[in-house]
């Protein structure tokens, strides 16, 4: 049975529905920021005073994971919370399409973490950065025991940004798939004649619901993802390996 999709398939030629919701996310990232910034004063308010709360949170989170060297990467910790927060509950608005629902979306992000903090790992810490994948101090004689562990650290590597896409897309793409079963219903029940008035309040009462679900997945999806790249930026960058 197919499933029938809430959102509308937006046909913008040789541009993919996926990142004009993506571009849609971070637009309205970009009209909030101005709409903050605008009002901002000495003694904050209102959004101010949110996005205040948020900020301090997360650059405290990053300050105990990682250290005084953390304030370098407060953009990147910024835009992956506020792209994946807005991109998961774009999809609770009629007609859009969470971008993050898409299993590219999460891929992408993934990788980007991936290759980022291998990336400052090496920067940082140059060859030395391998030291991450041994154990350090073994005898000589336990020389394979640290071959193997280096081979089953690169894969546990590897195997990071799979774990982080599909944890994200898999929540995600539960909530689209949720809504768009309950407004199908919804337009069903409405449709047929001699419906029961309970029967058909009863997806009315049960989608506000959802709603709320939804955002809350969003935000703790988004902690989450948040959580985890701030963790590998600090095993990548931080002095003991």
């Amino acid at each position: 049975m197919q499933i029938v999709k809430e959102a509308i398939e937006f046909n913008i030629p040789h541009v993919p529905t996926i990142i004009l919701m993506s571009l849609i996310s971070w637009t309205l990232i970009f009209i909030v920021s101005i709409i903050a910034r605008k009002n901002i004063s000495i003694v904050p308010k209102s959004m101010q005073n949110f996005f205040e709360i948020i900020f301090e949170q997360i650059f405290n989170l990053a300050d105990n994971v990682i250290g005084k060297d953390a304030r370098k990467y407060y953009p990147l910790f910024l835009g992956i919370f506020f792209f994946i927060f807005f991109s998961n509950v774009l999809g609770i608005i009629p007609g859009m399409i969470s971008p993050t629902s898409n299993i590219n979306v999460p891929i992408a992000l993934s990788i980007t973490i991936f290759l980022y903090y291998n990336l400052q790992g090496f920067m940082k810490h140059k060859i030395s950065y391998l030291k991450k994948f041994i154990i350090s101090g073994l005898p000589l004689w336990m020389f394979p025991v640290n071959i193997l562990i280096f081979f089953i650290e690169i894969i546990s590597q590897f195997v990071r940004p799979f774990s982080l896409s599909l944890r994200l897309f898999c929540n995600v793409f539960a909530k689209e798939t949720l809504l768009g079963v309950m407004a199908s219903l919804i337009i069903t029940f409405l449709l047929l004649p001699g419906m029961s008035k309970t029967i058909v309040i009863m997806p009315l009462f049960l989608r506000p619901i959802i709603i709320i679900l939804a955002i809350l997945i969003g935000l703790v999806q988004a902690l989450i993802f948040l959580l985890l790249s701030i963790t590998y930026v600090a095993g990548a960058v931080k002095a003991e390996h």
